[in-house]
């Protein structure tokens, strides 16, 4: 139960920036691709999390592993692909996320933070009811 409601503080999380990114491109009239890419993965990934927390809920151990995986994929995606892909020094990324500087670099680093413990509380409860 707690990997789930985890997931779902993951999900506000992520709802929060893609929802902020969206607003800051309707207000500046700036769809670049950045913004567009963080809307977009935003939603896929909300999206994605509620599935495998339902999943969770039901006591459902592919859920509960399936979880693990997308919150753990989510976390080095954040951490290690991103600065890989858009060419950012890992430094700023790190700054950025945990920074506390914006209100998108909150929202995507709380994620992050909720994302990584959702992994750890539901890889620990996959291998204890498996």
């Amino acid at each position: 139960m707690i990997a789930g409601i985890l997931a779902l503080v993951a999900t506000a999380m992520l709802v929060w920036f893609a929802l902020n990114d969206a607003l800051y491109a309707i207000r500046h009239d700036d769809w670049s691709s950045l913004v567009l890419q963080n809307v977009i993965a935003g939603v896929i990934g909300a999206g994605a999390l509620v599935v495998a927390a339902a999943f969770t809920f039901a006591r459902r151990i592919p859920g509960v592993w399936t979880l693990c995986g997308l919150c753990g994929l989510y976390v080095v995606a954040n951490l290690v692909l991103a600065p890989l892909l858009h060419g950012t020094p890992f430094g700023a990324q790190f700054a950025f996320l945990f920074g506390f500087d914006k209100v998108n670099g909150i929202a995507a680093g709380l994620a992050t933070m909720f994302c990584a413990l959702t992994a750890i509380v539901a890889a620990v409860a996959g291998s204890v009811k498996s």
